[in-house]
């Protein structure tokens, strides 16, 4: 899977994230119909080929970076190699390279689709809690990123994921 924004720049869009609301008001659904999620109140959701980018309320600042590529379909082994392969390339390249801490790799579920999660922080001065979210459905790879220096917010984008949902 290859991610076309680097961590870097995602991670450098997200350092100034604030100004969110916090009730979950609003259900967008991606316009090729692959899925739905609830954002919060007041966030702006756009796509663009490829991708979708949900911005604080002030329009500017990426709170979720969802990207989607074309894939053929593959076995739930191949998948899990891959996936596998895709987070130690983030860990060695994204993470490591960039004076990042490792915080956590595990398998998770989204709405019963098998995904990836790795979480980390950025090196100081902008310590940010990031998390990287990869699977494969309907045809796609996905790769779901986002952060935030406030553990408050950050937990409001867990709760964004959460609602994720496959049509």
């Amino acid at each position: 899977m290859k991610n076309r924004i680097p961590v870097v720049f995602i991670i450098s869009l997200l350092l100034s994230a604030g100004g969110m609301g916090s009730a979950f008001a609003e259900v967008h659904a991606q316009r090729d119909g692959l899925f739905s999620m609830d954002v919060p109140s007041g966030w702006h959701w756009d796509e663009y080929p490829g991708e979708v980018i949900i911005t604080f309320s002030d329009g500017k600042t990426i709170a979720i970076d969802i990207q989607m590529v074309p894939s053929s379909k593959t076995s739930l082994a191949q998948i899990k190699k891959t996936l596998k392969e895709d987070d130690d390339k983030m860990i060695k390249l994204g993470i490591n390279a960039h004076h990042g801490t490792f915080l956590d790799e595990k398998e998770i579920s989204l709405d019963g689709v098998y995904a990836t999660q790795l979480d980390f922080k950025t090196a100081p001065p902008n310590v940010i809690h990031v998390t990287y979210v990869a699977f494969f459905n309907k045809g796609h790879a996905f790769t779901v990123t986002y952060g935030s220096g406030d553990g408050k917010i950050h937990s409001v984008m867990d709760d964004a994921l959460a609602t994720l949902k496959f049509r």
